[in-house]
């Protein structure tokens, strides 16, 4: 009988990720997670067997693995259109400070892409105040 684990901590210790990311791969990537019936619904259970059969499969090895370079480069184009476009806004907003990315990890550019909308939050603000004036 194949081992049962009974926490998403103990599911995501299995795979050596965290517990968000296990979650993420039950709805992305049906990761076969079961829960009991009439059990709350942060009850969940999961046999080994299942989850190594599961982290097996071509595509989903590849993620697990760590090698998902088709996954880095689509999270990397949409930073970059996200960027275009909080460019697009500061220039139509004509905030003094434009929008620029030193950052190379996808962190740091998430970040600075929050400090830019942030900023232009602000500027937007004073531009409506201005115009009520």
């Amino acid at each position: 009988m194949s081992k049962m684990l009974s926490s998403w901590k103990e599911i995501a210790h299995f795979f050596g990720k965290g517990v968000r990311t296990v979650q993420r791969w039950e709805k992305t990537l049906d990761l076969p997670i079961h829960r009991p019936p009439g059990a709350p619904s942060n009850v969940v259970l999961a046999r080994v067997s299942d989850l190594e059969e599961w982290m097996h499969r071509g595509s989903v090895a590849a993620i697990v693995q760590g090698e998902s370079g088709g996954a880095d480069r689509a999270i990397s184009a949409s930073l970059a259109d996200l960027e275009g476009e909080v460019t697009v806004l500061a220039e139509k907003l004509h905030a003094r400070a434009s929008f620029t990315v030193d950052a190379t990890s996808a962190p740091e550019r998430i970040g600075a892409i929050r400090a830019a909308i942030s900023h232009l939050t602000h500027v937007a603000s004073s531009v409506e105040v201005q115009r009520a004036a």
